[in-house]
């Protein structure tokens, strides 16, 4: 493979990664939105006052979403979405130095290496895991041009 076709794979695999990744952190930050704003809509209701049942229910799932978004966000998951920007960001420098080598006129074959050496060892980093709905919509918002799409020009 030469080092045109390198650096555009590269280019390929690092911007699908980086925005895989913020990505996930767009996803945790719905879905904690989403928690809080139904509990107070819940809690809301049963304040009015339908049924006495009905609104012991209500409070009840209030409490266990407030209670699952706390566990949800402690230990390892506190900073979950911090963890997913600092990886992205890496990931993103990373892809933005591959494009500006790859745009050259002259290939250097030991810069191109190195290159692939460092996207290597960032993808053997610890990094948080990505969930599969995150690679889904990296993938969409990549292929519908919310990137700049260089390393797709020869295919």
């Amino acid at each position: 493979m030469g080092e045109k076709e390198l650096l555009l794979k590269l280019g390929e695999e690092t911007i699908y990664s980086a925005k895989g990744h913020f990505k996930a952190c767009d996803i945790r930050r719905v879905l904690v939105t989403f928690t809080i704003w139904s509990c107070a809509i819940l809690n809301i209701i049963s304040l009015i006052g339908i049924d006495s049942t009905f609104d012991r229910i209500l409070t009840m799932f209030t409490l266990i979403g407030l209670a699952a978004l706390l566990i949800w966000n402690q230990g390892e998951d506190k900073n979950y979405r911090l963890r997913h920007k600092q990886i992205a960001e890496k990931y993103l420098a990373l892809h933005k130095e591959i494009r500006t080598h790859y745009f050259l006129d002259k290939y250097d074959q030991i810069e191109v290496e190195t290159l692939s050496k460092r996207v290597v060892e960032l993808d053997q980093s610890e990094k948080p895991e990505l969930p599969g709905i995150a690679l889904k919509l990296a993938r969409k918002a990549i292929l519908k041009g919310e990137t700049d799409n260089w390393f797709l020009e020869d295919k």
